[in-house]
């Protein structure tokens, strides 16, 4: 109840303020959350050192770490402010090129050539799926749960608004449906909530990436699509539509999923490495029993609101 009440004061503040300052606002309320929010701060700062230590003093790290605190504030105003975003004003809001980097995506999905978009937790992902509803849609984008049913209801209203079906991790079959319709399936592919996929390469050492999308894509044929919605440095988001992955096919099915998977985690890091101050993983990724096993009781809560969920969408 009380991360309910927090989300939506921080709602009625952000869309009564003008976009420059409810930014200057989230910079300030970013630098208060790197100071008390000490296991995600630790967290990010252990994935920061396994990714940059070679390349950056213990110093710029901490720094690099209160950028992205900072900048992930940014991003939960921007996704606030989400009910402000229509069609209609979307590109005061998108760089120069982005609605025709979106509406070439848009163009892929076809019941002929299932697609799924891949994203990961880099840049604004909320707002990438929302301008991607608004321009491309029809499409269904796979959702973690909150472990607060009520802030669920909160962020599907916002994500729904958009013209996007929000799916529950424990509704994933309900992606098959979507991709032989032609509608495009959007999927964050970089932290396995569920605790479940594969150890792949990433930044020199294996960590657990979820290998969802390539079985989707392998089982039914379809393409994967690379996109990010990063921020700009004028303050704008820049949609990015990198080049389609098409998953192996041979009669190893584990080894062509573990190909994808290896391509599109590599394909990731070029990404981080492009915008680390947008990379917001605030959970353990190198960790032996993986990012979520650090938080079993969390894990159980999300768990049961997915249930719970789940029951409430029409299968």
């Amino acid at each position: 109840m009380f991360a309910f009440a927090v989300y939506k004061l921080g709602a009625f503040l952000a869309q009564s303020l003008s976009l420059p300052t409810a930014r200057d606002m989230a910079h300030v309320v970013g630098r208060l959350m790197c100071f008390f929010q000490r296991r995600n701060r630790r967290y990010l700062l252990r994935n920061l050192k396994v990714a940059f230590g070679n390349e950056r003093s213990p110093r710029e790290l901490k720094l690099l770490r209160r950028k992205i605190f900072e900048n992930f504030a940014v991003f939960v105003t921007d996704f606030l402010r989400m009910p402000l975003v229509t069609r209609d004003n979307l590109d005061d809001y998108l760089t120069k090129g982005s609605r025709e980097a979106i509406e070439r995506l848009g163009a892929y999905a076809s019941p002929d050539t299932p697609t799924i978009s891949t994203t990961a937790h880099v840049g604004n992902w909320e707002m990438g799926a929302a301008a991607v509803g608004l321009l491309a849609g029809p499409l269904a984008v796979l959702v973690d749960v909150h472990p607060s049913t009520l802030v669920t209801r909160f962020f599907d209203g916002r994500r729904a608004d958009k013209g996007i079906d929000v799916v529950p991790v424990s509704a994933f079959h309900r992606c098959f449906r979507s991709l032989k319709r032609g509608h495009l399936v959007v999927i964050v592919g970089d932290r396995p909530t569920t605790g479940q996929g594969i150890r792949v390469p990433f930044f020199g050492r294996e960590a657990l990436m979820p290998d969802g999308y390539a079985l989707l894509a392998r089982r039914l044929g379809a393409i994967i699509v690379p996109t990010f919605m990063v921020m700009a440095p004028e303050g704008k988001h820049e949609f990015i539509l990198d080049e389609p992955i098409v998953p192996r096919v041979t009669d190893d099915f584990d080894a062509d999923v573990r190909d994808t998977v290896e391509r599109a985690v590599a394909l990731l890091e070029r990404y981080v490495r492009r915008y680390p101050e947008q990379w917001y993983v605030f959970s353990p990724i190198w960790d032996t029993d993986g990012a979520v096993e650090k938080d079993r009781h969390l894990l159980r809560r999300m768990r049961r609101a997915t249930d719970e969920n789940a029951r409430r969408h029409t299968l």
